[in-house]
């Protein structure tokens, strides 16, 4: 229970930093493309660590089910501060 506990707090965490971002990105053009390139390095970041899954998962020493649910977790996480971005700069 502490451990789903824990993890939902780094998934709200993700989900605040997101949100951050995109609502930072709202405020002013300059800092739209900024957003941008910071969705582009998490999201790339993420499919590099999907595909070196089996070099990365020792390393962190976590479990196969709790590293793809920590990487679901990174992925909801960037879709919904899209959203947010979406739904904010119309």
């Amino acid at each position: 229970m502490a451990k789903a506990v824990h993890l939902g707090a780094w998934f709200l965490t993700g989900c605040i930093a997101s949100s951050c971002v995109s609502w930072l990105g709202a405020l002013h053009p300059a800092l739209f493309r900024v957003m941008w390139v910071v969705y582009i390095v998490a999201s790339a970041s993420l499919v590099l660590a999907l595909v070196t899954d089996d070099a990365i998962r020792p390393f962190l020493k976590l479990s196969e089910p709790d590293y793809y649910a920590m990487l679901i977790a990174i992925a909801a996480a960037i879709f919904l501060g899209g959203v947010l971005t979406w739904l904010i700069a119309g």
